[in-house]
């Protein structure tokens, strides 16, 4: 009851979303909003604050974060290898939903309530990892099966590069990192209304993530949806907890990073597979299909990792 106390009021959020959605008090243009406050404002705002106040052990971010890279792009390639008999347009789609986690909408607050405060700092700097590593690494999933390179193509490579280095959650945590390392502290009234924005980052995703939910993408790609979802929320994270383990790492550096690994398959795959040629119907499925699932593997992981 302690595990399911602590997923189950992120997925009633989520639930919440997707009954206001069906009221028609959350509208497409109104969660596109939502979402670009969340990701844009409330979500750096958190990292920026949660991470400037925390001791972190480099050493061990370090282990974890060399961890989590390497598992990362390994387990991407070889999907990819194992998918190689699907169609171009979905080959990359399926290797980039199973190994890439929704870190922001439905990680932080994952995080926050199973560890609190104390699990923030350390998320904070693996997403800012991800944000790092996913980027450029989908756009490698998603355009190897067509082979060609375009000038569109090489375009879109120049594009993400510098989307990756103005990141908001990469600015916000790299902020919150130099003020830990130089243990500098911002000012009373600054640190008051970023706690108070970052505090809207949590309930405001996960509306989002309800408000976008439609269930009959699912049912046409359901068999490619459930492999995916078994790779993205029970293979991934079980390689990294493994890894994790034979490096050493134990206690909030493992639990917060299996966790936020855990997590189903981010909403900004199925905008990438649209723009890179990939199968967005496939893309929009997985990212369905994983949500709904890790309610239960969510509650799982929690569960062999001792939480709660």
């Amino acid at each position: 009851m302690a595990l399911i106390e602590i997923v189950l009021p992120v997925f009633l959020v989520i639930g919440l979303g997707l009954a206001l959605r069906t009221l028609g008090i959350i509208t497409d243009a109104t969660n596109a909003s939502l979402s670009r406050l969340v990701f844009y404002v409330a979500s750096p705002c958190l990292l920026l604050r949660s991470i400037s106040q925390a001791q972190l052990d480099w050493q061990q971010s370090a282990t974890m974060l060399g961890v989590v890279a390497g598992i990362t792009v390994g387990a991407a390639l070889v999907i990819y290898a194992l998918v190689r008999p699907m169609s171009p347009d979905r080959r990359g789609v399926f290797a980039q939903g199973a190994i890439r986690s929704n870190t922001v909408f439905v990680g932080l607050p994952v995080v926050l309530n199973a560890f609190g405060e104390a699990g923030l700092a350390t998320a904070g700097i693996l997403i800012a990892l991800m944000v790092v590593l996913e980027n450029p690494l989908s756009v490698l999933l998603l355009t190897l099966p067509h082979q060609r390179r375009s000038a569109r193509e090489l375009r879109l490579w120049l594009a993400t590069g510098l989307r990756v280095l103005l990141n908001p959650l990469v600015l916000g945590a790299g902020g919150g990192i130099l003020l830990s390392v130089f243990s500098l502290d911002l000012p009373t009234s600054l640190g008051r209304s970023l706690e108070l924005v970052g505090q809207t980052a949590a309930p405001l995703g996960l509306l989002c993530v309800g408000s976008g939910l439609d269930f009959g993408r699912l049912r046409a790609e359901l068999r490619a949806t459930s492999w995916a979802a078994w790779v993205k929320l029970v293979v991934y994270p079980a390689l990294i907890l493994f890894a994790l383990q034979a490096a050493g790492l134990r206690g909030m550096a493992l639990n917060v990073t299996v966790v936020i690994c855990a997590c189903p398959t981010a909403v900004i795959s199925y905008i990438m597979a649209r723009e890179l040629r990939g199968s967005a119907h496939l893309a929009s499925s997985i990212v369905i299909g994983t949500t709904l699932a890790s309610l239960v593997t969510l509650v799982v992981w929690l569960l062999i990792l001792g939480v709660g």
